[in-house]
Parts: C-alpha cells; structure tokens; sequence
C-alpha cells in the first residue's frame, strides 16, 4: 500500500457487520410475536430474490423527516414484496413492519465482526482519517453508536441521504470531500468487487476487498489485494498493538 495514505473508507455490512441472525429466523420471529407464522427458509429466499430488484435506496436531497418517510417507504415495500415472494402471509403487517423495522436499529439485528473495534482504534490512533460508505439508510448511525463503532468515524455517508448508492462514483467522492482528501490519498475497504473494490479504483482510490467466505475465490483481478480480515489489514499498513488490544477488548 503506498505511504501517501492519510484515509481509510470502509463498507459497513460484511466488512465491518453482519446481521446478528439470518434475516428469514428475524422475520420469522417478529412475525410470531404478531400472530403469524412464517417459513424462515422461505423468507430468507424471498429476500434474496427480491432484494437486488429493488430500486436503489438513494433519494434527492430533503429535510430529515421526509427522509426518514421515505426510507420507511422503501422498506416497507421491501418487505411487503419478500412476504408476498414468499407465498406468506401476516395479517397485521403494519405491525409486524414497525417493530422489525425499530429493531433493525441497533444491536439487537446487528453485530460488529471481532476485529473490527480494534482496528478502527488502532487505525485512529496511528493518524488515519475514518470514514464509512455503505448503501444504507439513516439507520446506520443508530446501528454504529449501539454497536460502539461511531467514536471512530470522521464521516459517514449512507446512500439515502447522499443521493447515490454504490457503486456510483458519487457517493465515493461525497465521502472524500467530507474527509478532505484527494483519492489517491485514500484506502477503501469493503466485501464487494464490483460496488467497493472497482469503483474505489477507477475513481483513483487504492483498494482492498475482504473475503471472510472465498465467496470470490480465482474470480479477482491480478491487481485486487484480498484479505480474509480486517486485521490483514493492519500488516499492509505497518500498524502494530493489534493482539493486546483485542485482548483489551474482549475482556
């Protein structure tokens, strides 16, 4: 990695978090609190199957409430879609929608990989400016306080409020501009060849993709650095403390 780094970008879902359980088992469970029962396989299907058809969750520029009304909206059709897709049903779906929603807020659904806190500490303590870009809505903010990874952020920017989702190049040069860096001044980090790995590069951008599962396994570019941990990253960029302060961190 060049020396020139002074940034370090990441993707938040599969990079820096992961659901705490498979969307079909939260539904599913959410759903029975609400009288309704529901396939967990089938569901988890639906998701899959609806979500990469869906518009991206990017809207023009509004006040906070109309943003969140229409991050509302667009998941509720999400949703309304995957049940449908699923051949399921939920009677009162309104109600089932708002409390899955709530709790797709915060650690609750989501959890930090091991790691992660560690380096994101050890990366601001050697100097590196902190950012995240990830095709998220508002929520995002409220999943990073509760899983005790915002302190570590100089910018975050979600698709919803920055007009574009990846792997538009805008919703890359919006984070630089928060950072105050040039590309070539800056490292993206994140789980996906095509929205992180090669936007990242073709705006000028160095970049590495993590692989935790060798889901791209004899798939990258000669030039693609792969990592199968957040930690691997530390290597590259010759910081050092890593063990000790992970220790911290699990005690």
């Amino acid at each position: 990695m060049s020396k020139t780094i002074r940034a370090i970008t990441f993707d938040a879902r599969g990079t820096l978090l992961r659901v705490r359980f498979p969307v079909g088992e939260t539904y599913a469970a959410i759903a029975l609190r609400h009288g309704a029962v529901l396939s967990t396989a089938a569901i988890e299907a639906a998701f899959f199957e609806v979500f990469p058809g869906m518009p991206p969750l990017a809207f023009p520029p509004m006040n906070e409430q109309e943003l969140y009304e229409r991050e509302y909206e667009w998941w509720h059709q999400l949703v309304e879609r995957v049940v449908e897709e699923a051949d399921q049903t939920v009677d009162d779906f309104d109600s089932f929608f708002n409390e899955l929603y709530a709790i797709y807020r915060g650690a609750e659904a989501w959890k930090p990989y091991r790691e992660a806190a560690s380096v994101l500490c050890l990366l601001r303590s050697a100097g590196y400016k902190l950012g995240l870009v990830s095709n998220f809505d508002s929520r995002i903010e409220q999943v990073l306080v509760a899983l005790n990874l915002s302190i570590w952020f100089d910018s975050v920017v979600f698709s919803s409020r920055a007009g574009v989702a990846k792997p538009n190049l805008g919703i890359y040069e919006r984070a630089l501009a928060e950072l105050d860096v040039e590309p070539g001044e800056t490292l993206h980090v994140g789980d996906n060849l095509h929205k992180d790995w090669e936007p990242a590069r073709l705006l000028g951008m160095e970049a590495v993709l993590i692989d935790r599962t060798g889901r791209y396994a004899g798939q990258t570019p000669e030039d693609c650095e792969v990592i199968e941990s957040l930690e691997d990253l530390l290597e590259g960029l010759g910081v050092t403390g890593f063990s000790m302060l992970a220790q911290a961190h699990a005690s």
